[in-house]
């Protein structure tokens, strides 16, 4: 090989080191930025209010952490308290953590509870280990094992879809019933 070859292929590779160095440094900088919470709460409580001044959706947590980089709030033992539009308390739904989207999605998982708080509630208890839900059409669902409980039945089934004003449920595989004659 000539001269002329080795020292162009000595700029190739200091050009490649120099490339790779300055790469790193900015995609460092920029996960480190990304991953640092905006703002971190302990004992976290919030009520949103429509425009007639009834609220319609509360939130507490033990521990919250925002992301604004990922618009979320991540959360451990989140409760969410969803109201009708009369703003009576409709749902109480807790689990041990929790994940709220700016876009007005939420996702609970680990030992979810879902309680019915009206007095004609059709699900009084709602147990899964995951539950979404989607405040803007305001549907939850599930993919995992679900439990509905009332006084009069007790169902159980994989995944759920349900309408959150409708308070309607619908357990998709492998459900069973048991009906409670009074």
């Amino acid at each position: 090989m000539t001269r002329q070859t080795w020292l162009f292929g000595g700029l190739f590779v200091v050009g490649l080191i120099t490339w790779q160095w300055f790469r790193n440094d900015e995609l460092v900088g920029v996960n480190e930025q990304d991953f640092q919470p905006d703002f971190v709460a302990t004992n976290l409580s919030s009520v949103q209010y429509n425009r007639q001044g009834l609220p319609y959706r509360g939130m507490n947590a033990q521990h919250a952490e925002y992301y604004d980089s990922l618009s979320m709030t991540l959360m451990k033992k989140p409760v969410i308290l969803l109201y009708s539009p009369d703003g009576q308390p409709q749902w109480r739904l807790s689990g041990d953590n929790g994940t709220i989207n700016t876009g007005d999605n939420a996702v609970l998982t680990g030992n979810v509870v879902g309680r019915g708080l009206q007095p004609d509630a059709l699900v009084e208890t709602l147990t899964t280990e995951y539950l979404e839900m989607d405040f803007i059409h305001n549907k939850l669902q599930s993919n995992q094992k679900v439990t509905l409980q009332s006084p009069q039945y007790q169902a159980e089934g994989i995944g759920l879809r349900g309408g959150l004003d409708q308070q309607t449920v619908e357990l998709l595989n492998e459900t069973r019933a048991t009906y409670f004659n009074p």
